[in-house]
């Protein structure tokens, strides 16, 4: 079984334990605050209040088979800092820090860490789209090139079928499924017609997103999408 630690519970720690408190995870939960700690007693959790910011404290509670660490202290820079270069210096083999800024973040793989969280950035890239644009309907980034979209059918769509459209070769995306207004996606059909209303399932990148959305008419226009996935681009660099 995978041994987790989880250094700090503010409110990126909790998400993350909460997230693997319904896996099959052995989970190692470390803050000073007493009362924090107290709010997981009945968990299923090993429970520690500790000072992390001492490496000899820190040797003794995260054993040598710890798989990975969560860091997470709140909004204090340095704290995550030493924390970070304690775990690094205990040869954990993951460490996962949350970062306030892109100097943070650096700094923090300087000192050990495996990978950097920014969630206020992972957040802004969810809700950001929803807010600008009346045609995605859901945004999903799967890596700095790839996206998943859930997106209404642009009306100059409607009456022609996939086939027609060569979604591929027109736009460069990969159209996953399509459904109704109040029905759920399945298995996409070989060759169907796009109806009015239709919302489709779509993975591409975001300059192909740009494209496709650039056709619509009306607000759905080249501009709204063009500031929103600007934005996008500019936080993945």
């Amino acid at each position: 079984m995978k041994q987790v630690a989880i250094l700090g519970l503010s409110h990126f720690g909790k998400s993350v334990l909460d997230e693997l408190l319904e896996l099959k995870v052995e989970v190692i939960i470390v803050d000073k605050d007493r009362k924090v700690i107290d709010t997981y007693k009945d968990a299923s959790a090993a429970a520690v209040v500790l000072d992390v910011l001492n490496v000899e404290n820190l040797r003794k509670v995260l054993p040598e088979s710890t798989d990975a660490v969560i860091i997470d202290m709140g909004d204090s820079i340095e704290a995550s800092i030493l924390a970070t270069s304690y775990c690094a210096k205990l040869k954990i083999k993951t460490i996962i820090v949350k970062a306030e800024t892109e100097a943070h973040g650096e700094i923090l793989e300087l000192v050990g860490a495996s990978k950097v969280i920014f969630p206020n950035k992972e957040a802004a890239k969810r809700i950001t789209p929803l807010l600008l644009s009346t045609v995605l309907l859901n945004y999903f980034p799967v890596s700095r090139k790839l996206v998943i979209v859930e997106l209404e059918i642009p009306s100059h769509l409607v009456g022609k079928s996939t086939m027609e459209v060569d979604m591929r070769k027109q736009y460069n995306l990969n159209l996953i499924s399509i459904r109704g207004p109040e029905e759920e996606f399945d298995f996409l059909e070989p060759n169907i017609t796009f109806k009015a209303g239709d919302i489709g399932l779509f993975s591409g990148t975001d300059e192909a997103l740009e494209h496709f959305i650039g056709y619509a008419p009306k607000e759905r226009a080249h501009t709204i999408a063009a500031q929103f996935l600007n934005l996008f681009r500019r936080h993945k660099k």
